[in-house]
């Protein structure tokens, strides 16, 4: 009888699951939802990481070697391995900068909107963002800057809330004691006039943590993903809990309040740029070897070049529909034997 080895990858610097198989998971609920809406980016979705390969090292770490990435802005698994790269990416520019730069996390939001009014709301997002790094107050209080876009859905109003987080990077010496210095209100009233409104907006700015564990919070807030795949899907787990008289109904409603946001934010985020970099940022991130491509989901840590001469072996792992995991692949002639791992719950780790 075959013994079935499934796929443990440990996070060698905290120790713990990295959960492939949960992403993998939480890509075909999206999948379903592409499907239903008859949208032809189901396959290439369905599709995503079934196929994964990986280099083994002496220390028995796993890097992810090659695979089959969909690059679908609302795909979970892409979602997960852009939110490393970026973070990767815009924290190795401040830790080049940091010296002559102190750092604000600034968050620019509107008002909430309905589903057929959220492409033309990002529009006007996008244009006032412009209009705000033109401004002559922005150009001398500013040196730099970051800019990732987020949407939220929300389930109780049924609105979408797209909104800016931003990383600003401003004189360390004199910024804080000069007449460039902006207030919470001055970020607030700036914005209101680029985004042309009458109602006051809601503006967040704060000085950037001085500790490294601190900065790594704010970093990450940028980075993280453009929607949350639980922002857009029911937890079956609530719904589980219902009769079962009226659990089918009920999982078809919220299926399909699911296939429109899918659809919603899939078409007002088309042809956008969900990143951008400015000033200074923008021209250390073109001397960085991990920026070189945004797309490549594949190394996306700073220190990926660096293990590319240690010896390693080639694993390779496929996803089996029956077992609902990532099975690993022995091919013929190997004479590999496979341990017997039957805990594959290991998304509660990550």
């Amino acid at each position: 009888m075959n013994i079935i080895d499934f796929l443990c990858d440990i996070n060698p610097k905290n120790n713990k699951v990295v959960t492939w198989r949960l992403r993998r998971l939480i890509t075909l609920r999206l999948a379903q939802a592409y499907n239903r809406i008859n949208s032809p980016k189901y396959y290439r979705i369905l599709n995503c990481a079934s196929f994964l390969e990986f280099r083994r090292y002496e220390d028995n770490s796993l890097r992810l070697n090659s695979t089959n990435f969909c690059k679908i802005r609302l795909c979970p698994m892409c979602n997960w391995r852009r939110s490393k790269k970026v973070f990767s990416i815009v924290k190795s520019i401040m830790d080049v900068i940091e010296n002559d730069y102190e750092f604000l996390f600034l968050t620019l939001t509107c008002e909430a909107v309905k589903g057929k009014d959220l492409n033309n709301q990002i529009s006007e997002l996008y244009r006032a963002y412009g209009k705000l790094y033109g401004r002559k107050e922005f150009k001398k209080a500013v040196h730099g800057w970051v800019r990732c876009f987020e949407v939220n859905y929300n389930w109780e109003t049924q609105t979408y809330n797209p909104h800016f987080h931003c990383i600003l990077a401003v004189d360390k010496k004199n910024y804080f004691n000069s007449k460039n210095y902006l207030e919470q209100d001055d970020w607030c009233l700036l914005w209101k006039s680029c985004l042309d409104v009458k109602y006051k907006p809601i503006v967040w700015v704060e000085k950037f943590k001085s500790s490294e564990k601190g900065k790594g919070k704010e970093v990450a807030e940028v980075a993280k993903y453009t929607t949350k795949s639980s922002n857009i899907m029911a937890n079956l787990k609530e719904i589980k809990d219902y009769p079962n008289d009226i659990k089918d109904f009920v999982k078809s409603y919220v299926d399909s309040i699911s296939d429109e946001i899918v659809q919603t934010i899939d078409t007002a985020l088309h042809s956008r740029q969900l990143m951008g970099y400015g000033g200074i940022f923008y021209q250390v991130k073109s001397t960085l070897k991990n920026s070189k491509n945004d797309d490549d989901y594949i190394i996306t840590s700073a220190d990926g070049e660096e293990v590319i001469h240690m010896p390693f072996e080639i694993e390779s792992y496929r996803w089996d529909i029956g077992h609902r995991n990532y099975v690993k692949v022995v091919y013929a002639g190997s004479n590999d034997e496979d341990d017997e791992n039957d805990d594959d719950e290991v998304e509660d780790d990550d």
